[in-house]
């Protein structure tokens, strides 16, 4: 979430400096670089980040230690981010529409819409209209799709504690397809893991 959070931020300040540029080729190649900060496999853009955040968190849902709390709140917090995901497919398309552009003019009309878009993925739209951006799970962006994880993990009893570095490489996964942690460091002698 903290990577996605700091590449929306920069997708924003890209497009932003596009919207301001009177420059063509300065348009092009900023909302290039937006674009990649939304979305780009190699570069760990806003749509790969926040995916690996839903993964993680749906993930932590299925193992066999998982509360109720993080069970229940793992498929809403993944419902709740395609709407982030949605924006980011609509600026991939809108970029694509600027690299297209052959005048100031036909690109600011995209470049005005990735601007909005980059800005709501960072603190949400108002999709009921009510005022305040990103009040409901439609409109949600980064900054209350964070809160909703903080949420859950306050929610936590006994309280969530980070496991030790060390386990975190010793993730295997057995023939029967759960997933458990390696703790005495035995390698393929697991419980019928080879």
């Amino acid at each position: 979430m903290v990577t996605a959070e700091r590449r929306a931020r920069e997708a924003v300040e890209l497009a932003t400096q596009a919207g301001s540029s009177r420059d063509l080729g300065e348009i092009k190649r900023d909302i290039a670089l937006a674009v990649q900060a939304t979305h780009s496999p190699d570069g760990f853009g806003v749509q790969e980040a926040l995916a690996m955040a839903v993964n993680h968190v749906s993930f932590a849902a299925t193992s066999d230690d998982a509360s109720l709390n993080v069970q229940k709140a793992a498929p809403i917090f993944a419902a709740d981010s395609t709407r982030v995901i949605q924006r980011c497919d609509l600026i991939v398309l809108l970029g694509k529409d600027v690299e297209a552009s052959t005048t100031v003019k036909e690109a600011s009309i995209s470049v005005t819409e990735i601007v909005k878009l980059a800005r709501a993925n960072v603190s949400g739209d108002d999709t009921n209209a009510d005022g305040p951006p990103g009040s409901v799970p439609s409109g949600y962006g980064l900054v209350q799709l964070r809160k909703e994880l903080e949420a859950m993990i306050a929610r936590e009893h006994p309280p969530y504690v980070t496991v030790d570095r060390w386990y975190l490489f010793n993730l295997v996964r057995l023939p029967n397809g759960k997933w458990v942690f390696d703790k005495f460091g035995r390698g393929g002698n697991i419980e019928g893991y080879k």
